[in-house]
């Protein structure tokens, strides 16, 4: 393979999250999607008309297609595990969407599944790989500013507020702000405080019944080197942390007031659960809505911010601005400018893709978020939960350094 041949990815999973990152992986260079899997008869059929490729009805006829390099796992959360071992048996490469599996069970069962057969997997996507805060990563493992003190990240948003299908409101079947939001702010914390978390302190809270997900939490993370972080999310769509951001939210671009707050009342106006899932439904890749799969580009578009985070070491603190970092030091401060593509457009799934590509044509393994940190990351979000059922601190015990410097 030449270090400019495409890769073929196969996607399992064209749901809502997969409208988001189709069209950023049809723009990659590095990347040519030519197979899809997903029970849905419409799903399969605009992928047929979209790409001319091969759509199955299951993941196990993706696994098998020859044709197929890296599978892009993006299904419903208790089934990562299961259909990353499905591609590891038949010698796929993987990205995994996060969270790594429901359990640690499930993750040692990728993990076995990958070694055994030589495979590579990567759990993204996660915003934690948005450039500035690699940088502020990179910054922090260097030691410029001295060792790093403490750290903060939180955001504000209305997730609990989103059209959702039935499962997502169960908590059993992984729905819950922690586990499927938490993976981003915990992998940011153990980025740029070197991946070992010691111990885990934290408190979710259930606010809507109507709602019966935990929609907020806030987590106290101990470091083996002895820093700390607190982690908080609020989910509950009163205020918009993109206040605090330049006016900027997760997609990079001005906030829109009036979306932020009608998302309240948009769930107000559907009739039933069974309304919400069938609006649900119609923004899924092949719904009535006819999402594009066109890539956005827009000149106002900058990097994006999962809320805010500053970081603060011996020497200075650090915060993400709209085009990179600005360094609070002893001498002053001094902006960071971190270009990312032409109007900041290429995030969603672009580092992951243009890293397992990477490591695929030069036949080494993954730098960054690979299956042993996506067990580290789940074994700290799984400790959030348990540490607040129980009103305790939990201690950790599959931690990993971060070895990502050098990434972007």
């Amino acid at each position: 393979m030449t270090s400019n041949t495409p890769l073929n990815f196969g996607i399992i999973g064209l749901g809502a999250g997969a409208m988001n990152m189709i069209p950023e992986l049809r723009a990659n260079p590095n990347a040519r999607i030519v197979a899809v899997a997903d029970p849905r008869a419409p799903a399969r059929e605009r992928f047929e008309r979209d790409f001319s490729g091969n759509a199955y009805d299951d993941a196990e006829g993706l696994c098998a297609d020859p044709n197929v390099d890296v599978v892009y796992v993006m299904t419903p959360d208790e089934m990562h595990s299961a259909h990353t071992v499905m591609a590891a048996e038949r010698g796929k490469q993987v990205i995994l969407d996060k969270p790594m599996g429901l359990t640690l069970d499930e993750c040692d069962a990728i993990i076995e599944a990958t070694e055994r057969n030589g495979t590579r997997v990567l759990v993204g996507h996660s915003q934690s790989l948005d450039l500035p805060n690699l940088k502020m990563a990179e910054i922090a493992n260097s030691g410029r500013l001295g060792k790093v003190v403490m750290m903060h990240t939180m955001f504000y948003s209305d997730w609990i507020y989103r059209p959702r299908a039935k499962e997502e409101l169960m908590q059993d079947r992984g729905g819950s702000i922690v586990r499927r939001q938490g993976p981003i702010q915990v992998d940011i914390s153990r980025m740029v405080g070197g991946g070992k978390v010691r111990s885990v302190r934290a408190r979710t809270n259930i606010v809507d019944p109507d709602r019966p997900i935990d929609g907020s939490f806030m987590a106290f993370l101990d470091f083996e080197d002895g820093h700390t972080a607190t982690i908080t999310y609020d989910g509950y769509g009163h205020f918009n942390s993109a206040e605090l951001t330049f006016g900027y939210t997760l997609q990079g671009q001005q906030m829109d007031p009036a979306l932020h707050v009608n998302s309240r009342r948009r769930i107000a106006a559907f009739a039933d659960a069974d309304a919400e899932e069938a609006y649900k439904e119609s923004t899924r890749y092949g719904g009535s809505l006819e999402r594009s799969i066109e890539h956005p580009v827009s000149p106002d578009r900058r990097h994006a911010f999962f809320g805010l985070t500053l970081v603060s070491c011996e020497h200075g603190d650090m915060r993400q601005t709209p085009t990179g970092l600005v360094i609070h030091g002893d001498d002053g401060n001094e902006e960071v400018d971190l270009p990312a593509g032409p109007g900041y457009n290429r995030r969603y799934c672009s580092i992951e893709v243009d890293e397992m590509c990477r490591a695929i044509r030069t036949d080494t393994p993954v730098r960054i978020h690979d299956a042993y940190w996506g067990k580290a990351t789940q074994e700290v979000v799984l400790g959030i939960i348990q540490s607040s059922d129980e009103r305790r601190e939990v201690f950790m015990q599959h931690q990993v350094p971060y070895t990502g410097q050098g990434v972007s």
